[in-house]
């Protein structure tokens, strides 16, 4: 049977026994062949080498967690590549790619493999922390064109990625491709545990000539420098892993390669590759088709170095890629076969955009040439790669995946799972642009997908039987549709809003209020002129993820203030171009106004607003979806002294049940002004609606705290603090909310218990604390009766070895490692049961368990086939220690 970690010989078992002995066993006369033969091997294999093996299990998984026997562990993905895009999934194909095609017949295909999110980022994000990314909010594509220096704009630093789990256990960790995870100096991949990094940041970049490519700093650790790369990128990303495998040989290694093929753009491929697809006819199909085989040529090199090195049977191989195809739209129609057979492409829940290409390999311990039906995640190779690591999982947080290799080796019987999807959107009430929320669920066969943002209801489809799901079953089978909806509502709860929204086609860099107060200039504009960007997530939060443009005007007639009061006139400017210019209207205060959009060569129309002496002017702009030219909506809010900031200080109680009210504290950063109205906005369907609670403030100008009445169990509350001169009482849409917000806080969340599961966990939590201590009171008791137990088991040895010398030549045939077994059976009476479990426990397993404690992963031997062995064996040792204690009785 293949297990978990590599076992070792016999013999090995044999001498670490030997070794254990010796510490407490005197030299004793070795025995002659002829009494060995007579009788020492039927006696060690009777009786004592069941326990041996069981002794060596134990010992093998001590060992497989040593430096020299940790397998490497290679993780290859490709970049909007389909189901069909590989050739061991068609039947006819237009194309081949035997060296992916080699990983299913060295290793195993997944038939049912899928990824978290329908597209690039998230599902990354997902890969490389095993925990599906709605628990940290990244929900979305990180933009780098918005904001490149945001720290919170990528995957949070609170996440631990694979290289970080690894790199205590000695792994040297390199990645080779696209990151796409954040481009903020704190969030490139060599602060998050990469000893080298090759690549680039962004979503994509060109396959020839790219400016974007950057590598890791040798002089400079955790930095990154700009290199001229000009070669074909995918021929490029191959070579730095066969550099990285050869550098590296001698050492467990982790690596990360992550193609940008076949993602656009379609620069066509060199000649090598667009001949091997000559027979393709649609030039764009011909284009794509060779960009595959170039990734598919990559493949083959990589595993050719790890051959070159002997190290295909020490390291473990997933490829998969990040979503399906997409779908380009007409006339470019060359991926409509990329994820046959399944309906729906990258963007979509349905299983084209979520189930993909997915196979494992690990020669001589996988299974070769087969196929694994059961549905299985990208989760999961977080939480697998761990394992054969001999790494344990931090416990401060939930891991969604499972170590593969027990139910691959068929070790453990394969669970029934539940896999879970959402892509969260505020709706048709939310900010101008705003899509509903998409979410899935599968179990067994059946699959719960909301796929339109239209409204529809969401669809039950059996995907086993029909991968296009064409056949809806939720009203021939609404009690499997409920089903699968309470359990997807209750996984809901457990997430966050999204951190930031999807990027738009807009990024004005600047945007500029070009007014009279200016002389309407549009280049080298400064505050208070030019708004400032604040992406989300902010230090002080922003309006439901949305990057925020906002800007303070200070109207003063002493001259003390940015421009005088009375009447102005302005025009709202993007990127230093009359092309992109709105005006033409009168400006709304304390509300919001839509400014048309007035392209040119010169200023057009102008906006016109009226200030008052001494106040203050708070200009507003969510990053809405439309395209650069679409109307904008502008809000402006006017206080009498500079608005406050808020921050939240906490809440009580800090786990509540659903008989509790929540108290919500916070502080302002100064005393308000008479016209800003302060609110605690708390939400249970992540902020699609709002209930907005008037601030109390506690006396000293600046403390406020809010109530939100109790609630059910399992309700999930997200709140958070909005400010704005606006009387938002009433209002429950978040589209009305956002735009009118003067200053927010970030969001915090949690789940209401029920009072007795409250207790159950002040309960549980008291009797952890009291089995740890007791366990460690107990550990030391048994040591010392151990340690006392040897000593007269020494003491009876000797004496043994004076009154009875044939029958001790006779047990010394057995090796001294196996002469304290021996010797401990050949008693009388009632001690020999005492001296027998001594022996077993004391001298055979106890020891083991000291020198090698296990790791947090369950040991194969006390599970599935491995429990079942060790009660045989067990069984089988103890049985001839029966009968043979028997024996010495009789005589």
């Amino acid at each position: 049977m293949i297990r978990d970690y590599p076992a070792i010989s016999i013999q090995g078992a044999l001498t670490r026994m030997a070794m254990l002995a010796s510490s407490t066993a005197p030299p004793v006369t070795a025995a002659t062949k002829s009494d060995f033969c007579s009788g020492g091997w039927r006696i060690f294999k009777k009786r004592f080498l069941p326990l041996l093996l069981i002794a060596s299990a134990f010992v093998s998984s001590a060992v497989a967690q040593s430096p020299s026997t940790k397998p490497n562990i290679v993780i290859i993905v490709a970049d909007d590549m389909g189901y069909a895009d590989v050739s061991y999934n068609r039947s006819n194909p237009d194309f081949l790619t035997p060296n992916i095609d080699s990983l299913t017949i060295n290793g195993m295909k997944f038939s049912n493999g899928y990824v978290t999110h329908p597209f690039c980022s998230p599902s990354r994000a997902a890969l490389l922390t095993g925990r599906y990314q709605q628990r940290f909010g990244h929900e979305n594509q990180p933009d780098e064109l918005r904001d490149d220096s945001n720290p919170r704009f990528g995957l949070p630093l609170t996440e631990l990625i694979l290289p970080q789990i690894l790199k205590p256990a000695g792994y040297m960790c390199g990645m080779i491709g696209k990151w796409h995870l954040g481009t903020a100096p704190s969030l490139l991949p060599n602060q998050r545990g990469f000893d080298y990094f090759y690549g680039f940041l962004g979503a994509a970049t060109s396959y020839y000539n790219s400016n974007a490519i950057v590598q890791s700093d040798a002089n400079n650790p955790g930095q990154v420098i700009s290199v001229n790369q000009t070669e074909y990128l995918t021929d490029v990303f191959t070579q730095q892993a066969v550099s990285f495998i050869n550098n590296n040989a001698t050492q467990p290694f982790f690596l990360y390669l992550a193609y940008n093929a076949p993602h656009q753009p379609f620069n066509t491929p060199p000649s090598n590759y667009m001949n091997q697809v000559a027979n393709i006819s649609d030039p764009n199909r011909r284009i794509y088709a060779a960009m595959v085989t170039a990734l598919d040529a990559g493949v083959g090199q990589v595993l050719q170095t790890l051959q070159t090195h002997n190290l295909l049977n020490n390291t473990l191989v997933f490829f998969l890629t990040c979503n399906g195809a997409n779908n380009l739209g007409d006339p470019l129609t060359f991926t409509q076969q990329s994820n046959l057979p399944f309906r729906g492409y990258k963007w979509d829940l349905l299983e084209g955009g979520i189930r993909v290409p997915f196979a494992i390999q690990w020669s001589g311990t996988l299974p070769a040439n087969t196929v694994y039906d059961q549905p299985v995640s990208s989760l999961d190779i977080v939480a697998t790669a761990a394992a054969v690591a001999g790494v344990s999982l931090p416990t401060d947080r939930i891991y969604d995946g499972l170590n593969l290799i027990p139910y691959l080796t068929e070790q453990q019987v394969s669970p029934q799972r539940t896999l879970f999807w959402r892509w969260f959107g505020l709706g048709p009430t939310g900010p101008l642009g705003s899509l509903s929320t998409l979410y899935a669920i599968r179990r067994g066969n059946l699959k719960l997908v909301l796929s339109r943002h239209d409204g529809s209801p969401a669809e039950l489809f059996d995907v086993a039987n029909d991968l296009g799901e064409t056949t809806n079953l939720s009203k021939s089978d609404p009690a499997d549709a409920a089903s699968l909806q309470q359990s997807w509502n209750q996984w809901n709860t457990q997430l966050i809003a999204p951190l930031w929204t999807n990027p738009v086609n807009w990024a004005p860099n600047p945007l500029v209020l070009a007014g009279d107060w200016n002389a309407y200039q549009i280049t080298n504009v400064s505050s208070p002129w030019k708004l400032t960007q604040i992406s989300a997530p902010g230090i002080q939060g922003s309006p439901d993820g949305y990057i925020w443009y906002t800007t303070i005007i200070h109207a003063a007639a002493d001259g003390s203030g940015d421009t005088s009061p009375g009447v102005h006139s302005f025009a709202l400017v993007a990127n230093q171009s009359y092309q992109n210019q709105w005006g033409g209207v009168t400006i709304n205060i304390d509300g919001t106004t839509s400014l048309p959009s007035n392209p040119g060569n010169v200023l057009g129309q102008t906006n016109t607003v009226s200030f008052q002496d001494g106040f203050y002017y708070s200009f507003r702009i969510l990053d809405q979806q439309p395209g650069s030219n679409a109307s904008r909506l502008i809000a402006v809010m006017k206080t009498s002294a500079p608005p406050v900031s808020v921050t939240l200080g906490g809440q009580t109680p800090s786990v509540p049940t659903s008989n509790d009210p929540v108290i919500v504290n916070f502080v302002t950063s100064q005393s308000r002004s008479i016209e800003e109205q302060i609110y605690l906005r708390w939400s249970t369907d992540t902020f699609v609606t709002s209930n907005m609670v008037a601030a109390v403030p506690a006396g000293d100008g600046v403390s406020y705290s809010a109530v939100i009445p109790a609630r059910p169990a399992g309700t999930a509350v997200q709140y958070c603090i909005t400010t704005s001169t606006v009387n938002l009482s009433q209002v429950s849409a978040s589209g009305a909310i956002d735009w009118v917000t003067l200053s927010t806080s970030p969001t915090s969340h949690y789940v209401l218990l029920l009072l007795h599961q409250h207790q159950h966990l002040l309960l549980q939590l008291h009797l952890q604390l009291h089995l740890q201590l007791h366990l460690q009171l107990h550990l030391q008791l048994h040591l010392q009766l151990h340690l006392h137990l040897l000593l007269l088991l020494q003491l009876r040895r000797r004496l043994h070895q004076h009154l009875h010398p044939r029958r001790h030549r006779l047990a010394a045939s057995c090796s001294p490692a196996l002469l304290m077994l021996k010797k401990s059976f050949i008693s009388r009476g009632h001690r020999c049961r005492q001296r027998r479990r001594a022996i077993v426990f004391g001298l055979v397993l106890r020891p083991v368990l000291i020198s090698f404690p296990m790791t947090r992963q369950a040991h194969p031997l006390f599970s599935g086939r491995g429990a079942a062995f060790g009660i045989s064996a067990l069984s089988a040792g103890t049985k001839g220690i029966r009968s043979e204690c028997r024996a010495m009785r009789s005589s």
